[in-house]
């Protein structure tokens, strides 16, 4: 996986970054939007930002 390509455009969120806020405890996607921002603005990237918290979620364990 590319962990910088970027996922929410609004705010120029990376896919490392949705991994980087699961890694520091959020694991669902309202936990991540607070922490990132991403899908907050016109929520287009909703499902992309989504699959990302479950696969990175499941992926740490969580």
């Amino acid at each position: 996986m590319d962990f910088d390509k970027v996922v929410c455009s609004c705010l120029n969120i990376t896919n490392g970054m949705i991994k980087d806020a699961v890694e520091a405890g959020a694991t669902t996607l309202e936990e991540v939007q607070e922490k990132t921002g991403a899908g907050t603005v016109c929520g287009v990237c909703l499902d992309d930002v989504q699959h990302l918290v479950e696969q990175f979620v499941a992926e740490c364990g969580k």
